[in-house]
């Protein structure tokens, strides 16, 4: 029962979100389509409290644990110690900027006040931010295909035929402290720039798009949306991943870095290009997913059978970024979760074991 203290963070976490959205509700410069990402980013970020449980069950699976007698109680110990002591550490942090201000009143006037914070971040964004975030977009694949070579080469020696599980509940702990910190600062950024400390509001500036300044930024909403994969076979993540994180990012530096630009529709943001590079980098990770996956012994798709799946997803991802070229809704969430739907759908249909 103990795994609850992440659930109930969880839910504790979704709850300021909803008030924050009802309060927002009614502002002048708030768009619909505003108000369903931020919707559908609380709804994923509730999800994790019922899958997160199902993690625990299922990557512990009857086995002896390293520190504890059993995987599960591992899984439980780590996931309450790191998760939820870092979302304390953070409350903390926030409550001591908050005391600080209390002390020193100008701070209000100066770097705690959200209107000169939303001033000097316009003023000073540009290419180079986006393309900054652009790079952030990548750290997720660096830090899950660290922690699965760490867990492979440690098979031998101390985790033995546990080392995948661990190896994905290790990436579970770690992308939901990723996300949580990143929602907690949202909270703080939005409700009370007060209790703002000064490293964490220099953070945003360089993670955020200008787009995010009244809202949630999509950064956690990333997580949430290419975690439920983790439970089926691990090529099937790591491709959702890819495409998520690293071919997303290079669509967009690739529409960026593009000097003759062409836009379509006319009046999106969007670029041919960045459809193409899009298009080739989906293609390419998918194929690089299975291949990676098959180094670690991991990977049951044939030739054929990766590239027909890797054809499916750079189609799959084309017709996502045309659709929000229109739609306006975000592809952080869009990308993980219809590529992972297709995904699924195309390996059932194609005889191929996801489980």
């Amino acid at each position: 029962m103990f795994y609850l203290f992440v659930v109930v963070l969880d839910f504790i976490i979704v709850c300021f979100m909803g008030y924050y959205i009802i309060k927002s509700w009614n502002k002048e410069d708030k768009d619909k389509w505003c108000k369903i990402n931020e919707i559908i980013h609380a709804l994923l970020t509730m999800g994790l409290g019922f899958y997160y449980p199902l993690y625990i069950l299922e990557f512990s699976n009857g086995y002896e644990g390293v520190v504890f007698p059993t995987a599960r109680q591992d899984f439980i110990f780590f996931g309450n110690l790191l998760i939820v002591g870092l979302s304390v550490f953070m409350v903390l942090w926030a409550l001591s900027a908050k005391i600080r201000t209390i002390r020193n009143p100008e701070l209000l006037t100066t770097q705690n006040n959200y209107r000169l914070f939303r001033k000097d971040f316009i003023e000073n964004y540009g290419n180079k931010n986006k393309i900054r975030r652009k790079y952030i977009h990548t750290i997720p694949f660096g830090v899950v295909g660290s922690i699965v070579i760490i867990c492979f080469f440690l098979s031998p020696v101390l985790l033995g035929e546990r080392w995948l599980d661990y190896a994905r509940f290790i990436i579970t702990i770690v992308g939901v402290i990723f996300a949580f910190t990143f929602i907690i600062g949202d909270l703080v950024r939005l409700l009370d720039f007060s209790y703002m400390p000064p490293i964490v509001a220099k953070w945003f500036k360089q993670a955020m798009t200008r787009d995010e300044l009244d809202t949630f930024t999509s950064t956690s909403v990333m997580v949430f949306g290419f975690g439920p994969f983790l439970i089926f076979k691990f090529q099937i993540f790591i491709v959702v991943l890819l495409i998520t994180a690293v071919a997303d990012a290079f669509a967009s530096l690739f529409g960026l870095l593009t000097k003759n630009k062409h836009h379509f529709p006319k009046n999106s943001k969007k670029t041919i290009e960045g459809y193409i590079g899009g298009v080739l980098a989906s293609f390419i990770c998918t194929v690089f997913a299975a291949l990676f996956s098959w180094f670690f012994g991991l990977n049951t798709w044939s030739i054929p059978i990766t590239l027909i799946v890797a054809f499916i997803m750079a189609l799959t991802f084309l017709v996502i970024d045309l659709a929000t070229s229109i739609l306006q809704l975000q592809d952080n969430y869009l990308n993980p979760l219809i590529c992972g739907g297709i995904l699924l759908m195309s390996l059932i249909l194609l005889g191929v074991p996801i489980y």
